[in-house]
């Protein structure tokens, strides 16, 4: 469809406001401040209803600004429009003073009759008119057959979005409500409960309680459990003790493990192996798995479609998924359609962390992020029996009355203790700074701690940073060490960033530094594709080769049988040694002295840099700057502009969705 039609039979006579609303639609396309596919859905979603009759120029300019929204945010990673509370212009970009008079003067429905007006189109159904036909999703039904949009309590949703929020939904409900406290026998209570206080047992006596011991009781007891939890909290330690109790009561228990990425799902089969060697004199730890799938691989996706799937279901007793906040709506959906109903599912993930880089924000809001609800009583008196633990101290956490059960309540453990950041730590003070969005402490720890540091955006600070931060890494490259001294090297000194295009975006940071090394005489050739020395990120998964999406490899120089040198890219392998690949073989990547935030979930780093703009853009929030402060374990340092740094910290990512609301009933 041309951007200049809208309808195929319109005239601007007969809808003034469409074409009014039209134009501004159409100059924010020219701006770039809404992608083509909003424009385009917005204009079919026009052009349907006026062919199935409607000619209500109220209607259609609401369907039009509807559609629009509903496809605009869900580009930033919203399930759906909350069109009872948005502004002028639904959830559209922010508008300068001339985009807003030009829309005041074509919309004069106000937010409380929207979801009247646009009820009222062919296209937009309630929930209640799409229960029938939300089933035939992905069918081949005729288009007249499903709704495009649902409107369910005030939220406008693209159909197919609407339908996973109530599959997670309903899969949650049917594995969690039917008991307020799981019941455990006698003697099966007792056996759980000696392994459990042996696995966390304490060296001296503390009234702290050991969340760690908490979360594993839970997990042991229910079939959904979310342990969330900052860095060095224990999380993977945590899930290895649970498992070992679980397979202590069930020696033959089918486990998987899981993680949304390649270098995520790497990352915890290397820490379950470590944890896996400090309890070596368990005997039930040979029932845990030595590796981990990525959920796709998991899931067996392919082209078609998912091979596991609510008609086939996973052949496990067990799954436990890793860094689950960077799980979205629809991949959530799939795991829990694919799992058996006696299967357990366990959800590791720090719920401060950013988002999914695609639609929702489960994991927060299976938390309640930002609220502590507690136990309910029963299900406290049942922990502390378990595992020993005086938990009346959290009484206070509750929110809701005694009489009341939240669907997710005895299911959610926040890990508190970090045991990575002392009490002297800066990184975990500025962490906590920043998720509390307290600027005038996060001024104070910079200044109080040796381990974070701030730089000033005037003069050669960064680069002295960056050459000083792998100059160890390039002089293995010259020396031309082993591979795994090299990588080892690599990681500890990351550069981190927020964006991908601009002065401050990844490819020209790359770019920079490249050229620093060079000059400095750390690295050479720089200039070209390929040089000794060269970091890579992929970025797409590719099954065949064992490569995934956030892998890092390093370009070096190796000896083949004839002792002839070849260049290859050195990888970790998933047993911990090294795997060497071809460049010419290697999948969609990039280079990655710098890398995006995004991109450093799921991995660590000795010391981190992040470079932000002077300037705040919209992708700077404190979900990305608690990230980049967590991705550190000794040494964090960060350049921005003041302003930059201020707005960031003021601006949380808050994505509409309805699953949080009928989770923590609001």
């Amino acid at each position: 469809m041309s951007i200049n039609t809208v309808g195929i039979n319109t005239k601007p006579s007969n809808f003034p406001k469409l074409m009014q609303a039209k134009a501004v639609l159409m100059q924010w396309l020219k701006e770039d401040r809404i992608r083509s596919v909003d424009w385009h859905l917005a204009c079919q979603a026009v052009d349907y209803e006026i062919d199935a009759g409607n000619v209500s120029d109220e209607a259609l300019t609401a369907l039009l600004l509807a559609a629009c929204s509903c496809s605009y945010v869900l580009g930033r990673g919203q399930v759906c429009v909350d069109v009872s509370h948005t502004h002028s212009g639904w959830a559209l970009p922010e508008m300068n003073e001339e985009h807003t008079s030009n829309l005041r003067a074509c919309v004069t429905i106000d937010n409380l009759s929207a979801c009247r007006v646009i009820k009222n189109t062919h296209l937009v159904k309630t929930e209640t008119q799409e229960c029938e036909q939300s089933e035939k999703i992905g069918q081949s039904e005729p288009q007249s057959c499903a709704p495009l949009f649902i409107l369910n309590k005030g939220r406008l949703y693209l159909s197919r979005y609407f339908t996973y929020e109530k599959q997670v939904l309903t899969q949650l409900t049917s594995r969690l409500s039917h008991q307020t406290v799981p019941e455990i026998r006698g003697e099966q209570s007792e056996d759980l409960s000696k392994n459990l206080q042996l696995l966390f047992s304490k060296s001296e006596v503390s009234l702290e309680i050991d969340w760690q011991a908490i979360a594993a009781a839970v997990a042991c007891i229910q079939p959904v459990t979310v342990i969330t939890g900052g860095p060095g909290t224990g999380k993977t330690t945590t899930v290895t003790k649970l498992l070992s109790a679980l397979l202590s009561q069930t020696p033959d228990l089918r486990i998987a493990l899981a993680a949304p990425t390649g270098k995520a799902a790497a990352r915890m089969t290397e820490s379950i192996r470590q944890a896996r060697a400090q309890m070596s004199d368990r005997r039930d730890i040979s029932g845990i798995p030595a590796d981990s799938y990525t959920l796709h691989r998991l899931l067996g996706w392919s082209p078609r479609g998912f091979r596991y799937n609510a008609q086939r279901h996973l052949p496990f007793d067990c799954v436990v998924v890793d860094e689950a906040s960077m799980i979205d709506l629809p991949m959530m959906a799939h795991l829990f359609n694919a799992l058996n109903p006696a299967t357990r599912i366990i959800l590791l993930g720090d719920r401060d962390q950013l988002a999914s880089v695609e639609a929702g924000s489960v994991l927060a809001d299976l938390c309640d992020a930002g609220v502590d609800h507690g136990f309910t009583p029963e299900f406290s008196a049942q922990l502390s029996t378990l595992t020993g633990q005086d938990l009346t101290s959290t009484n206070n956490l509750e929110t809701t009355s005694p009489d009341t059960h939240l669907l997710m309540q005895n299911s959610v453990v926040q890990l508190r203790k970090s045991h990575r950041f002392s009490a002297d730590s800066g990184i975990g003070a500025l962490a906590r700074a920043v998720n509390n969005g307290d600027q005038n402490t996060t001024t104070k720890v910079f200044s109080q701690f040796d381990d974070v540091q701030w730089l000033i955006p005037e003069g050669d600070s960064w680069q002295r940073k960056v050459l000083a931060g792998y100059r160890d890494y390039c002089d293995l490259v010259q020396a031309e060490a082993c591979a795994e001294d090299i990588l080892n090297a690599f990681d500890e000194f990351q550069v981190l960033v927020a964006l991908r295009k601009g002065t401050w975006g990844v490819e020209e940071t790359n770019r920079q530094i490249e050229r620093l090394l060079n000059r400095a005489g750390l690295l050479k050739n720089t200039a070209q594709q390929w040089y000794s020395g060269r970091a890579v990120m992929i970025t797409r998964n590719d099954y065949d080769l064992g490569l995934f999406n956030g892998d890092i490899g390093i370009l070096i120089t190796v000896k083949d049988a004839d002792s002839n040198p070849q260049e290859r890219v050195a990888f970790r392998a998933s047993d911990g040694g090294v795997r060497y690949m071809s460049p010419g073989r290697l999948p969609n990547h990039e280079t990655a002295f710098a890398i995006t935030v995004h991109k450093s979930q799921g991995s660590e780093f000795n010391q981190v840099l992040l470079l932000l703009p002077e300037q705040w853009q919209q992708v700077i929030t404190r979900e990305l700057i608690y990230t980049a402060i967590t991705r550190a374990k000794f040494s964090f340092c960060c350049q921005a502009g003041d302003a930059c740094w201020a707005q960031g910290l003021s601006t949380q990512v808050l994505r509409a969705s309805g699953l949080r609301d009928a989770l923590w009933g609001k």
